[in-house]
């Protein structure tokens, strides 16, 4: 018998596809397109990952579980967390915790996790866009406003304040936090720090970005020939330099 390699290799493909589609098929809300879940899994912690599958067994039994929901979304951001595909699983947490809030619009824990989700998801800082702060942020205030008792709310809308750089807000939140919770000091200077090294990141990286679109125009080189010997680009009939290619020069 001849191996035709080409077909074998397809039929190989189309098993693979069909054995992925079939596990995410046992996934409410896994999306094909995310690929096989198993290959998700890999790397995270076991006990999440028993956890994972418990919960995500009552949801095969009754989707729209809305106590289940928030527990498989707590699962999914926890997961995220280690995973290599955190942003599947990111996508899956806010699934869940927004069909739950849909079922039940009164459920502090699902607007307290969504809260999380969104501020662990982060922003495109590139564009200034803040949609997952702002989301953040309002899911927050839900969870203040269901119960406004609760600690690790305050904090986590701090934190969203902080980012956006609303550092009066901020500071409230994180007073009325350790008011209600004094051991939740070191955890809110933690992730202060991280969010001051994430904004220097971000301000360097902007700086970087804006350099890196700026040039000045060689003025020596009259030719593409000339304008390659400097290291720059010839276009529209000058050579234009990087400034961030070309420091002190410009």
């Amino acid at each position: 018998m001849t191996f035709d390699f080409p077909t074998q290799l397809m039929r190989i493909a189309a098993m693979v596809f069909l054995a992925g589609n079939a596990a995410a098929q046992q996934i409410p809300g896994w999306e094909d397109r995310w690929g096989s879940p198993q290959r998700a899994l890999q790397s995270c912690d076991p006990r999440v990952v028993r956890q994972f599958w418990h919960d995500n067994a009552a949801l095969l039994k009754n989707p729209n579980d809305e106590g289940a929901l928030v527990d498989r979304g707590v699962d999914d951001e926890r997961l995220a967390r280690t995973s290599r595909y955190a942003m599947f699983w990111s996508w899956l947490a806010a699934k869940d915790l927004e069909k739950a809030i849909h079922l039940d619009p009164k459920d502090f824990s699902a607007w307290h996790n969504y809260g999380d989700v969104n501020y662990d998801a982060g922003d495109d800082w590139t564009h200034h866009n803040h949609a997952n702060a702002l989301r953040a942020l309002d899911a927050f205030n839900h969870a203040i406003a269901l119960n406004p008792r609760s600690p690790r709310s305050y904090l986590g809308r701090g934190w969203v304040y902080y980012t956006l750089n609303d550092r009066a807000h901020a500071s409230a939140d994180f007073q009325k936090a350790l008011q209600l919770d004094p051991s939740l000091r070191a955890d809110m200077q933690k992730e202060i720090g991280n969010i001051d090294e994430r904004h220097r990141q971000e301000d360097a990286a902007r700086g970087t970005v804006q350099k890196l679109a700026s040039y000045f125009v060689e003025k020596n080189a009259r030719n593409e020939g000339e304008c390659a010997q400097y290291k720059c680009y010839w276009t529209q009939g000058e050579c234009r330099c990087s400034n961030a290619l070309n420091p002190g020069r410009e």
